[in-house]
């Protein structure tokens, strides 16, 4: 074998060591990201086309019930502004039911026992009796093509703790190992989280005009006057009510709606006219005041007695509301309003930069607290027994459900991400194919040097009777054994290299080069995933490539005329 013959084989076995290791230290990124997605987000989401769920504590006890499911628990998930040491920084938080043991072991898994031996994904939950007056209703099990949520009573002892914070924990919080190393946080200390809707809530109070809405809108407000006292003087007043004609009233109740009701301006929502909540509150009451109707055939409304007084005197409370009062009043409903959540750190997850989960873990109930929900959630989630047959599975309890639930599995939540991956891995292992491209042209390169420099002895085998396809099998046993041989050998190193990749990264680091820095991938060592598949496939698509290198040259030499290449005997 020649040196050139040599370098040949290197570069495919270097091609297709480069190509083993990448492919495989990108499966082990892969597999990570997937561990951990599976490890703190719910394997299949169900969430109501009508917004929040309240009776999610029969909804999880019945889809716990379903087949192949291991644990169903409730979901609120949000933005909240942290507050440690001071440090502030926006933070996405995930409450669940702390009651959840299958929720809890998963959490239990991905805690970063390594930089925070102390951690703990129990939140302590101090339960307390629970007495229910009356057996409440849940969705009933059915493996027929009828919905699950039909309602059947339920033994009382089956449902999860009541309804208050003692009954769901105490307020501890598992948070990240990103934002745990972000701000220094450790197990034990003390954050304060405050809901990003207070923030809105203090800039409606901060925002709010300084004159009174009346002097703002006296056109509307006077026009919305008259019209008052023009259809009740025209009324018609019985013993119990007045009776005023259905469009007359219909009028003025439309004059007034637009200025506390949201309507389109441009891309964004407004509610109504620009005025202090003291007066919007005003203003509703006139329109629940004008809404407070007995509509009867003929054509007219018929309202109580008084009516016409009662909205003349708002009117008078609105022109002549006392502003400092009013903005006082507001002042002090903010500081009771915008009170920060005091929580402990019970615990903190791995997570990283390329694998990012939720900042925090909070009780359920916490959770209301700061989306300013009343009992409700936004979402169940179910952990189910094999996490890749979710999507399946999803298809399957979207059809018992119905158009009323929408079912997602993770593989859709988090399909873009997982998309960027599949890209990532394609756009690699094309890159990086062209290494063993080029080793291909060396072969040919060399095989049609070695055509050129033995011509002669291709011509004397064909004047002796030699037919082209065997000359084209010399030159292509040769590509096959370079192919085959830098295969095997690429493949040898490739899975040495996997194998003692710790050390060889250190040797790299100790140049102060480190291409994998374990902030990187959340990891005390590079991830790894041999796929036997993908080596068949890498080591197959090497050796047609040398085969096709060397079938080229091998072609030209057969066909070339034995006479010309005899001349220079």
């Amino acid at each position: 074998m020649s040196i050139i013959t040599l370098i040949s084989l290197l570069g495919v076995a270097f091609g297709v060591m480069v190509l083993i290791v990448v492919l495989s230290i990108h499966n082990g990124f892969e597999r990570n990201l997937k561990d951990t997605l599976l490890g703190h987000s719910p394997h299949i989401s169900i969430q109501s086309s009508y917004g929040t769920i309240s009776n999610w504590k029969e909804m999880e006890i019945s889809l716990a019930k379903q087949e192949k499911v291991e644990s169903a628990f409730a979901l609120v998930e949000g933005f909240v502004l942290l507050d440690s040491r001071a440090w502030q920084r926006p933070s996405y938080f995930r409450a669940f039911n702390t009651e959840n043991e299958g929720q809890i072991k998963a959490l239990e898994k991905m805690l970063d026992r390594d930089s925070f031996p102390n951690s703990s994904a129990d939140f302590n939950p101090a339960l307390g009796d629970s007495v229910r007056s009356a057996s409440p209703v849940v969705p009933e099990e059915d493996n027929s093509d009828s919905e699950v949520r039909r309602l059947v009573p339920v033994d009382p002892a089956d449902l999860p703790p009541g309804d208050n914070d003692e009954l769901y924990g105490n307020r501890y919080v598992v948070v990240s190992s990103e934002l745990a190393k972000s701000i220094g946080l450790k197990v034990g200390d003390d954050i304060r989280i405050i809901a990003a809707s207070n923030l809105d809530e203090v800039m409606a109070v901060y925002s709010v005009p300084k004159k009174r809405a009346w002097e703002l809108y006296t056109d509307v407000f006077e026009d919305f006057e008259g019209r008052l006292k023009i259809i009740f003087e025209i009324s018609s007043e019985g013993e119990k009510s007045l009776s005023v004609e259905v469009t007359n009233a219909y009028k003025v109740f439309q004059q007034l709606l637009p200025m506390i009701v949201s309507t389109p301006k441009g891309d964004v929502e407004t509610e109504g006219l620009e005025m202090r909540p003291a007066e919007r509150e005003i203003v509703r009451k006139i329109l629940d005041r004008l809404d407070f109707v007995d509509r009867r055939a003929g054509g007219f409304d018929y309202f109580p007695l008084g009516t016409k007084k009662g909205l003349l005197d708002k009117l008078k409370e609105l022109r002549e509301l006392d502003l400092e009062r009013a903005d006082n009043e507001a002042f002090r409903k903010i500081e009771k309003f915008v009170v920060p959540k005091e929580l402990r750190i019970q615990g903190v997850y791995s997570d990283s930069e390329r694998s990012k989960g939720p900042d925090l873990f909070i009780p359920i109930t916490i959770g209301m607290e700061l989306k300013g929900l009343r009992g409700e959630v936004e979402s169940i989630g179910l952990r189910i027994e094999d996490p890749y047959e979710a999507e399946e599975f999803a298809i399957n309890l979207q059809k018992k459900l119905g158009d009323e639930w929408i079912v997602r599995s993770w593989m859709k939540t988090h399909a873009e991400r997982f998309q960027l991956v599949k890209t990532e891995k394609i756009m690699m292992s094309f890159a990086l194919s062209f290494i063993t491209l080029l080793s291909a042209f060396s072969i040919m390169a060399v095989m049609y040097t070695v055509t050129v420099q033995k011509r002669q002895e291709i011509g004397v085998m064909k004047a002796l009777g030699a037919r082209p396809s065997q000359i084209v099998r010399v030159f292509v046993y040769q590509g096959l054994i370079v192919g085959i041989g830098g295969a095997i050998f690429g493949l040898g190193l490739g899975l040495l290299a996997i194998r003692y990749r710790e050390g060889i990264m250190a040797i790299i680091r100790g140049f102060g080069i480190d291409p994998f820095p374990p902030e990187f991938h959340g990891m005390s060592e590079l991830p790894a995933e041999v796929i036997g598949s993908q080596l068949g496939v890498i080591c197959v698509v090497a050796v047609i490539l040398c085969l096709f290198a060397a079938l080229i040259p091998a072609l030209m030499a057969a066909f070339r005329d034995p006479a010309k290449s005899l001349r220079n005997l």
